[in-house]
């Protein structure tokens, strides 16, 4: 069920975006804290060094790449990442 609403998540997220240019710009702004390059936002993709916890093609990421996630409290709870840097004022 967990894997089902990251999917939904996931594509709300790519529709939004498309739909509101500045969907992924709004929700950056209320975003506060930093990345602590956990990986755990990144933890099923193929390009992340499991030792490192560093992505491996940084500079050339795909499309479908987190680079701007988390975006809410929401993609935090969904996909499971605790004591992420990132946190979300009200």
């Amino acid at each position: 069920m967990r894997n089902f609403f990251k999917i939904i998540n996931a594509l709300q997220r790519r529709i939004i975006s498309v739909i509101d240019k500045n969907y992924t710009k709004k929700k950056l702004a209320k975003r506060k804290g930093e990345c602590k390059k956990c990986g755990k936002c990144c933890e099923n993709c193929k390009f992340l060094n499991k030792k490192t916890n560093l992505c491996k093609i940084y500079d050339n990421r795909p499309w479908n790449c987190h680079k701007d996630f988390p975006l809410t409290k929401l993609d935090q709870k969904i996909w499971g990442i605790k004591n992420c840097g990132y946190y979300f004022e009200n």
